[in-house]
């Protein structure tokens, strides 16, 4: 197993902080979006979606992962927001 820096303080800290430092990596992407110029509409639905998968269990990385392929064919609506302007 990996040792992170945070474990020792992750132990110690409260049950939404751990949950606001997990996310934290969907929280960064999506500050990088913003400054590409992404449309609001699609950035919310985009890091909406991948709390949730975060939350049913899923990495950061992998939940942005999958709503990024759902966005390129399977999901019209994540597909048709990522067009507006």
């Amino acid at each position: 197993m990996m040792y992170h820096p945070y474990d020792y303080y992750r132990n110690k800290m409260s049950v939404p902080d751990q949950w606001v430092m997990h996310i934290q990596p969907l929280v960064d992407r999506a500050l990088e979006e913003v400054e590409e110029g992404i449309n609001l509409t699609h950035l919310f639905q985009e890091f909406i979606l991948s709390g949730v998968l975060v939350g049913k269990g899923m990495s950061p990385h992998e939940a942005i992962e999958l709503v990024e392929q759902w966005e390129k064919g399977e999901s019209k609506l994540l597909m048709e927001s990522k067009k507006m302007g």
